[in-house]
Formats: C-alpha cells, structure tokens, sequence
C-alpha cells in the first residue's frame, strides 16, 4: 500500500513522459504497483480487514435497547451475560459509545401532531422577582401549554410550581382554548409522577393529578427520560417567551406579569408561524378540540381545617381572621377559591366569608358582626367593687365581705361523703 504522497508523485512523473519502469525505479516499489495506482482516480485508501468479534452475535440486541432506553453499558453487560456473552467488558463498552455517539448525531424526524390529538405541558422558571404590591421576594414559574396541531400557546405565571397551580394553569389553558385534546404530554413532573420507571405503565403517578385527568377524560403521557426532543414544541415555546416575552422588560408585580402575559399571547397566536406558515389562531378552528362548554371546570380549591381560637380567630396563612363567636373552640373548613376568597363552614353550612390578605403577616381581619352580641352575654357583675379609700372610711359592719354574700358557714350544706366502692358497684 503506497501513501498519498507517493501517489501524487507517481502521477506527476507519469505526466512529465516517464514510464511505469522508471517511476518504480525512483520510488523503490514494483512497476505492477505502479500500473495499478495509475489507473485510480482518487487517494488510495488503507482498508483494515475486519474480523468476526465474539459481540457480533449481541449487537442487534444492544442497539435495539440503546434505542429504546438510555440505558449504561454496565447493565447491557449484564443482560447480554445472562444470554451467554463470555467476552470481556471494555469490548462492550467501546461499541456502546460509539453507538450512542451515532445516536446522539442521528437525524430527527419532526413530529407532526393531527387535529386534537396532542398537547404539550412544562413548567418554566424565570428567576427571582421583587414583587411591589406583595412587598417582597418571589420566585417566578410560568405554566406552559401549546397545542400540537395549530401551535396556539397558553402561558401564565405562578409563584410556586405546585400541583395546585398546575391544576389551575391546566383549567385555564382549556377556558383559554374552548376544550382540550385526547393527550396530553408531560415531562417528568412531580406534580404527575411520582416515581419514574422506564417503562411509563410501570410508573407511579400523583393520585390528585391522575384524579383531574380521569375527570376530563384525557390521556397522560410521559416523555422518555433525557429525551428533550420528545416535547421539542413545549421547550421551544418557553425559550421563545424568555427571548420574546421577557427579557428586558420590567414589571411591578406578578399581576401585571400575567396581564402583559395575555395581552402577548394575543399577539403571538395571531402572528404567521414559521413552521406551519399559518396562524394558530386560524388552526385553531379545526383542532377538533373536546369542548367544555357544557362542563364545569374542575375544583382546584384549596381545603384545609382550623381550629377557632377564644378570641374568635383562626390562623390561616400568616394571619388571623375571625368566624362567629359561638364558634370559638370548634374546627371549621377553610375554602379557598381561585379568586382569593375564604370562605369558612362548619357542618356544611357557611359561617363566614373574608378575602385573603396575602401582603401582610400577623395581622387580624375581623368582621365586627361576628362579635356583636358577644358583650351582651356577658354576666354583669353582681357587685361593684369598692374603692381603696372608702374602704377605710366606712365602719366594718357596712363593708360586704365574702362570708356575708355566701352566708355563714353553719349555713351552708355540706358535701357528703362516701365509700368509693358505692362508685365502683353503680360502674
């Protein structure tokens, strides 16, 4: 096998009118090797000869879970020990690389989701943000949710990424849309799974969320782990309203966040798509969407129980609000609605009503029609208390003393007594 240079030099004297026999000659090789490089048109290249390899017999299973699973080397090891392999590991693991190299590098199809089908749902956070009405430092978490088909988006920002929140962005995604799709696809989200298997059957979801989902009707699917361009349409759109949304503007507080947020969702899902070449907006009409318009949407209420304090209040969130002082020592049921209102019941009957101050901490909201009454019932006193200085001016026998309002010892029944086991045979 000659080298490149050798071949370049070999061409160059054959066109100067040198013959085969002098050019092998000048580079020390045969005049045979020389006739046959001649005839090549491009750079000889040196093929080592393969070998059969004792892995060859495992290979297709190897790259069939590779493709399915992100799974190690260690463990395909393992596997292909149990089927018979008896080579040795650094063998498998050299060919485990290079296959993930190929499959990392490999060429993604796009999904293209049919009318209805498909939705996309993920949490994105945007930092720490000074909130001026609240008067204090929140983190921000902005609930996503696009539409396979046309691309209409939804987004609206929270201050924890909570289930309950999530449920909220969810039923105002659907009032958002008109109605929702057969599936919906998820990251592996707390607020969905709980423990993550490979297989997503075998996967332990969240029960309140798997209850929401059951209401609906729609199916959840889960990506595969590491794969994040399984939701490539959802983790666009968060990119996306970073660059487009976010950046560089300055807010005062989470509200105005989420009232600019409509006033751009309106823009972008009217805009021409660059992948569709259409508008979402217009798309949206042959989504094929299931409709809500005749069903309720699900409660996403907070419910909790407290217990009425003697001075008519219960703690609830940093603060103290009142319920009716015939009420004081009892537990009652906390309700409270998405529009920031409490409302309080015992026994299935409401008892009060307040708003939820969520600026401030320690302070009491009291509604004083909850306490009217309550001095009424209290028992005047049966005597006035005299003064320090009348006390000394008056004769002893014009002062009232205990003995004198209770009567006289003599007079007063005593407590009879008895034999305990009296109690123990009447038990």
């Amino acid at each position: 096998m000659i080298k490149q240079k050798e071949w370049v030099i070999m061409r160059n004297l054959f066109r100067k009118g040198l013959n085969k026999t002098a050019i092998a000659r000048y580079l020390g090789i045969s005049r045979k090797t020389v006739a046959s490089n001649l005839k090549k048109t491009t750079t000889p290249k040196y093929r080592r000869k393969t070998s059969a390899s004792i892995l060859d017999k495992y290979k297709p299973y190897i790259k069939s879970q590779l493709e399915k699973y992100d799974i190690t080397a260690s463990k395909l090891y393992e596997q292909i020990q149990r089927q018979g392999y008896e080579g040795k590991y650094v063998l498998l693991a050299n060919f485990v690389r290079s296959e993930k190299k190929d499959l990392k590098n490999k060429a993604i199809l796009r999904f293209e989701t049919l009318p209805g089908e498909q939705s996309q749902v993920d949490w994105g956070y945007f930092g720490e943000f000074y909130d001026q009405e609240q008067k204090k430092l929140i983190s921000l978490h902005c609930f996503f949710m696009i539409l396979g088909y046309s691309r209409m988006l939804y987004i609206e920002f929270f201050q924890r990424a909570n289930l309950t929140n999530f449920l909220k962005g969810h039923n105002h995604a659907f009032k958002y849309f008109g109605g929702y799709t057969k599936e919906l696809l998820y990251d592996n989200l707390k607020s969905v799974v709980i423990k993550r298997k490979l297989r997503a059957k075998e996967s332990e979801f969240n029960k309140k969320f798997m209850d929401y989902a059951g209401y609906y009707g729609f199916k959840p699917i889960l990506c595969r782990p590491y794969k994040p361009n399984t939701k490539g349409k959802v983790e666009n759109s968060v990119l996306y309203a970073k660059k487009n949304f976010f950046t560089g503007e300055e807010f005062i507080s989470l509200k105005q966040i989420n009232k600019k947020a409509c006033q751009w969702l309106e823009k972008i899902n009217n805009r021409i798509h660059s992948t569709t070449k259409q508008r979402p907006r217009q798309r949206l009409d042959r989504e094929n969407l299931i409709s809500i318009t005749n069903k309720n949407l699900y409660d996403t209420s907070i419910i909790s129980y407290r217990r009425v304090f003697n001075d008519c209040h219960f703690s609830y969130k940093a603060n103290f609000y009142s319920a009716p002082y015939k009420y004081a020592g009892k537990e009652v049921l906390v309700h409270q609605q998405e529009n920031e209102t409490i409302i309080v019941k015992y026994r299935g009957r409401i008892i009060a009503e307040h708003s939820l101050n969520s600026k401030d901490k320690g302070r009491y909201i009291t509604d004083s029609s909850h306490l009217a009454g309550l001095k009424a019932l209290r028992m005047p006193h049966p005597l006035k208390r005299p003064k320090k200085e009348n006390l000394r001016s008056k004769p002893k026998e014009e002062i009232l003393t205990v003995s004198m309002i209770l009567g006289k010892q003599e007079d007063i029944e005593p407590i009879q007594e008895r034999d305990l086991a009296l109690y123990e045979e009447a038990a």
